[in-house]
């Protein structure tokens, strides 16, 4: 054999040899203790690094780590594989816990799949997948399906139900069905995570899963979201499940009710999104305004280029006051976010118009620029109603630059409606400088009320025949941009779906 043909050979098969090489990398570089079986997972140690080398299923009714004391605090790392059909069944009058651990402290929980997860329960504390009460835990890579069922519930989520001093979820997906029943002690539920707290917080996670709540409530408050709870930040997440809460009841001492397609309630988000159904109905009487949003229940600081496609309803009794909007029931600053949902709500009872607020973007605003709705907004009894917002009140901030196509419909003798904004307040001389520079295509006010009445003060709108860059040159080329498929401005960086 000559030389080259030598060196070829040699060539060939070590060509072979890496390629076996690589092949036989697994999908992700687990380390530390191999789990292969029920045993070996119930064996860990607290502080101990592990991983699944195979998928495993577990005994019903198995939870690890059930002490406050001693809790979990290592590393599991599914490695790509699955615990298969967690199941946990009770039929005792109450049970604190159920999941796979019952608590965690700065844990690591990565690259794991439970999959036909089946929680059946009658009243409870806290009740998810995988960790019930966690403690500054970080989720990656985690997905949930299967369901959660409770006859009342405290917390249930379909990963983590609560976590203490914050945590982080990245990239966790929840496709399990969570249904609470008779919450009549007051209950909440989320798809992927309940109470993480402010100093949380979660990017790319999502849910599809049905999120439902109901009960007869006499002195509490229910809360369903499609992704979390209440969590400080929350970036790129996404909720494509249908959002239900159904409050009835005779009691007089409720806290409101809140149902939102992704955060029931959150610091700042960015970059989130609904495209599901979320609704809710309520006749109990609560000490402050329920509050229904396709994206949001409330955001406290601030929201960007976000959007919704969902459907967001509302039925019931207005007591102490409904916020309801497409994007998010109380959005305090909001720029560079859309709405495209339908925007229904049918009031049989009101006692104050002034504190029913509805809109397509948002129930309530303080701050609102580069915003637009598309979806309708139609209300039954008397409210602010507005195209963009029900309600503003820019003492210090603006809403500037934003424009409304929805159809605009609130029939009700008393309610105050505007294709722009329904109500608005500000400093007298104020108004006409914090509110500008909006526009609409509808017919009638861009207002329905305002403070002051003076001409040289009130706010002003454009009515316009198209939302185009000739009839709207204050929608700024660093903001906006001509959508030849939707023939109008679109946002560049929140380019309509």
């Amino acid at each position: 054999m000559s030389k080259k043909k030598k060196l070829f050979t040699l060539f060939l098969a070590l060509t072979v040899v890496f390629t076996m090489c690589f092949a036989a990398v697994p999908a992700y570089a687990a380390s530390g203790t191999a789990i292969t079986n029920a045993d070996e997972l119930k064996a860990m140690s607290a502080n101990g690094n592990y991983y699944l080398a195979n998928d495993i299923e577990v005994p019903a009714n198995l939870i690890l780590f059930t002490s406050y004391d001693a809790p979990f605090t290592g590393t599991l790392d599914g490695n790509g594989h699955a615990i298969k059909g967690y199941t946990y069944t009770a039929s005792a009058d109450w049970t604190e816990q159920a999941a796979l651990f019952g608590y965690a402290k700065k844990a690591t929980f990565k690259n794991l799949k439970m999959t036909n997860v089946n929680i059946s329960l009658n009243q409870a504390g806290t009740a998810a997948a995988l960790v019930a009460d966690s403690e500054n835990c970080k989720f990656t890579d985690i997905s949930v399906s299967g369901k959660i069922v409770g006859k009342s519930l405290n917390t249930a989520a379909g990963i983590v139900a609560y976590s203490y001093a914050g945590g982080t979820l990245t990239n966790c997906k929840n496709s399990a069905d969570i249904t609470i029943t008779k919450a009549d002690e007051g209950s909440s539920a989320a798809g992927v995570a309940g109470f993480i707290g402010s100093t949380g917080s979660m990017k790319k996670c999502s849910n599809s899963g049905k999120i439902s709540i109901s009960g007869s409530i006499e002195a509490a408050s229910i809360s369903a979201a499609g992704v979390v709870l209440n969590v400080g930040k929350a970036t790129s997440c996404k909720n494509s499940g249908t959002i239900s809460v159904s409050a009835i009841g005779n009691g007089s001492m409720n806290d409101e009710c809140i149902a939102a397609g992704v955060a029931a309630e959150v610091d700042t988000a960015v970059s989130c999104s609904n495209t599901g159904k979320v609704s809710m109905n309520a006749t109990v009487e609560a000490v402050a305004p329920h509050r229904v949003g396709g994206v949001f229940g409330s955001v406290t600081k601030s929201a960007s280029k976000c959007y919704n496609k969902g459907a967001v309803s509302f039925s019931g009794k207005s007591h102490r006051g409904l916020y309801v909007g497409g994007l998010g029931a109380y959005l305090p600053k909001v720029s560079q976010s859309y709405n495209k949902g339908a925007v229904t709500v049918k009031m049989s009872s009101v006692k104050k118009t002034e504190e029913n607020k509805i809109g397509g973007v948002c129930g309530d605003t303080v701050d609102m620029r580069n915003c637009y709705n598309t979806g309708s907004v139609t209300v039954t009894g008397k409210a602010f109603v507005g195209g963009i917002s029900g309600y503003a009140h820019p003492w210090g901030e603006k809403v500037v630059n934003n424009y409304n196509t929805g159809k605009v419909k609130a029939s009700t003798k008393g309610a105050f409606k505007g294709q722009v904004i329904g109500g608005y307040e500000g400093a007298e001389m104020v108004q006409k400088r914090n509110i500008y520079d909006n526009y609409y295509t509808g017919s009638g006010k861009a207002y329905g009320w305002g403070f002051v009445t003076w001409h040289k003060w009130v706010a002003k709108a454009s009515k316009v025949s198209s939302i185009k860059a000739a009839n709207c040159p204050k929608l700024s080329s660093k903001y906006w941009t001509y959508s030849s498929k939707y023939g109008r401005m679109i946002l560049k960086n929140n380019k309509e779906k």
